[in-house]
């Protein structure tokens, strides 16, 4: 008796047990109906789906092509039949890309935006063939299936230049735009913003394209409108407009500044020296020389180029030596009976249709010109810049464009321009700075593409004086 007792104390009746057991089933099963709901809520939430594809408008006729995944060559797109085709009542040859497809340019497509990705939210992003041409992948576009919670769009970039306009407006909580650069390296663009991204697609070009403390360049991107984050290594930097950023091989990555672009390399002179003059093998500048006249002697091919070390032309006068700097002359003295031109140029080989500011500046002297004026074909120009330019196609003839640049001294203050010759009279022995806005320019307005710049000396006797030549670029 003492025994069954003490079982009833310490142990536990059949009928708590059934109710431990129906509350402990209750719990689960509420558990479970409470994370079935969770799951539910977030598939309704979060899930995503592919918003249509993006329209592909070519806009040239040959150098734009399309690439499936796990396609193993690009394949042209042409124009598809009446009732196929996406946009038939445009020029553009137009084509749709799915999710996982890439667009590729080559350089032979021409100057200027030569493709244009629509996304389905009117997004637009433009497509450059030079320098190295575009590869762009169309990763994800894609939005919340039952709710307007979030969009989401990928894209990867590999090379080349591109525009992004980026629409505005979206009828989405959430709107991300990622572009992808490489593993470790993204860039999010802000929605009702314009972008620029630049990537060198091999060595060769990033050794040209340096960043602004002379490093091979991995990418640039700029900003016109809105904002840009780049991601590198977990780090976030930001970039409002009017701001760029460049980013090393090696991905270093450099402090944002000011969105514009020097074309001219060395235009202050100063690898004149480093080079031993500027001779064939230079990377900048190169020396010329051109018989005007036949019959020449070696005596009276004496034009020559050459560097000093002189007083900025801000201030001529009086400076130490620390604040000098160098100076191109460019000379022939001896009292000459037949012309002569010397010079140096560089070749540009770029593609300027994006810059709506093309300004070219440099500091000019002329201490000697032997003939008056300018000569009615700008054969006497003490100093003579020259551009040649192609004004939209590589087709295109290259065209000239000259700024005869003389002294007002020796010769009449005006002539008439030439139509493809720029005449500026200036003070005799004075520097004076010359300020172009190419964009201002009646010829070279719409260029597209500039081949080389070319700075001389052209007539019988002369000596002049250049310096701190820039040609600035602005989107």
């Amino acid at each position: 008796m003492a025994q069954s007792a003490n079982q009833r104390t310490h142990g536990v009746s059949p009928q708590t047990s059934a109710w431990l057991i129906l509350l402990t089933a209750f719990v689960i099963f509420c558990g479970i109906i409470v994370g079935t709901g969770l799951l539910v809520w977030r598939y309704y939430s979060t899930a995503m789906v592919p918003a249509g594809r993006a329209v592909l408008r070519s806009h040239v006729e040959t150098g734009v092509f399309m690439q499936g995944r796990g396609q193993l060559a690009p394949s042209g797109i042409e124009r598809l039949p009446n009732g196929r085709d996406p946009c038939p009542d445009s020029r553009d040859i137009c084509a749709l890309l799915a999710e996982g497809e890439t667009i590729k340019t080559r350089r032979e497509a021409g100057y200027g935006p030569v493709a244009s990705l629509v996304l389905p939210d009117e997004s637009h992003i433009q497509l450059w063939a030079s320098p190295t041409g575009a590869d762009l992948l169309f990763e994800r576009f894609q939005v919340t299936q039952w709710n307007r919670a979030r969009q989401e769009v990928v894209l990867e970039q590999h090379a080349g230049y591109a525009r992004y306009d980026i629409a505005e407006g979206q009828a989405f909580e959430q709107v991300s735009y990622t572009i992808q650069l490489d593993s470790k390296m993204s860039v999010d663009l802000k929605t009702g913003g314009s972008y620029s991204i630049y990537v060198p697609n091999d060595d060769t070009y990033r050794a040209i394209n340096q960043t602004i403390d002379g490093q091979p360049l991995l990418a640039e991107v700029a900003v016109r409108s809105g904002a840009a984050t780049i991601i590198l290594n977990g780090k976030h930097t930001v970039i409002v407009p009017g701001q760029k950023i460049q980013v090393a091989v090696g991905r270093l990555i450099g402090a944002p500044i000011a969105a514009t672009w020097e074309l001219i390399a060395d235009g202050g002179f100063t690898q004149y020296r480093q080079q031993d003059s500027y001779g064939t093998a230079s990377q900048t500048w190169v020396e010329y020389w051109n018989e005007n006249a036949i019959g020449l002697t070696d005596i009276e091919k004496n034009g020559r180029f050459g560097v000093v070390r002189g007083c900025r032309p801000e201030t001529p006068d009086l400076c130490s030596a620390e604040d000098q700097v160098s100076i191109g002359q460019l000379r022939r003295d001896g009292d000459q009976t037949k012309p002569y031109t010397v010079g140096i140029q560089q070749k540009l080989d770029i593609d300027v249709s994006e810059y709506t500011s093309l300004k070219l500046r440099g500091y000019v002297r002329i201490l000697q010109q032997s003939l008056p004026g300018a000569g009615a074909q700008g054969s006497e120009c003490p100093i003579m810049v020259r551009l040649q330019y192609k004004p939209t196609s590589p087709t295109d003839q290259e065209r000239p464009r000259d700024i005869c640049i003389y002294s007002t001294e020796d010769g009449p203050t005006t002539i008439p321009d030439l139509q493809a010759i720029r005449y500026k009279p200036i003070p005799a022995y004075r520097w004076y700075l010359l300020e172009i806005e190419l964009r201002d320019d009646t010829l070279i307005r719409e260029a597209r593409y500039i081949q080389f710049i070319r700075i001389e000396s052209r007539g019988h006797d002369y000596f002049a004086e250049v310096a701190a030549f820039s040609l600035i670029g602005t989107q």
